[in-house]
């Protein structure tokens, strides 16, 4: 697969989903640091960590995904524009070349861009809204379609 016919992105685990974000947003995965709550925010904020010396908002992807939380224990830290935000995950899987055929038939993260969820998003953070857009959930079939290929190259 080359890179002319495809798009890297990094897979991660919410419970039983998987998510695939654009690679060009994220900065770096790492694990779980401490969050201090901020109150009066929405329930899919966590609060502030302290990433590189920098207070980061964290942004819980099970929440987003109205999935019960379980197990989280990674953070993506994202470039929104010119700030960061970390999305909690369960697990980072690594990163895929996706080709944009099936990339384009993947569903989208938020299934109705009207949602309270979305419209949150957008208040607080239209650029975190823009990558989160950009990202998708990778049903089961097409992960196994796609480890197959990769077993087989």
């Amino acid at each position: 697969m080359d890179d002319d016919d495809s798009g890297l992105l990094l897979l991660c685990r919410v419970q039983a989903l998987r998510c695939a974000l654009p690679v060009d947003c994220v900065l770096e995965t790492m694990r779980l640091l401490p969050v201090d709550p901020l109150p009066g925010t929405p329930p899919f904020l966590l609060g502030l960590s302290l990433i590189r010396g920098q207070p980061v908002p964290v942004v819980d992807a099970a929440r987003l995904l109205d999935v019960e939380a379980a197990g989280a224990a990674r953070l993506v830290l994202l470039k929104t524009g010119e700030r960061r935000v970390a999305l909690l995950v369960d697990d980072v899987l690594g990163i895929r070349a996706f080709p944009y055929g099936v990339l384009h038939e993947l569903p989208p993260l938020f299934k109705e861009p009207a949602t309270g969820i979305v419209s949150a998003i957008g208040n607080l953070d239209a650029s975190l809204l823009v990558v989160l857009q950009g990202a998708r959930l990778v049903p089961l079939d097409v992960w196994a379609r796609l480890d197959a290929v990769r077993e087989g190259a």
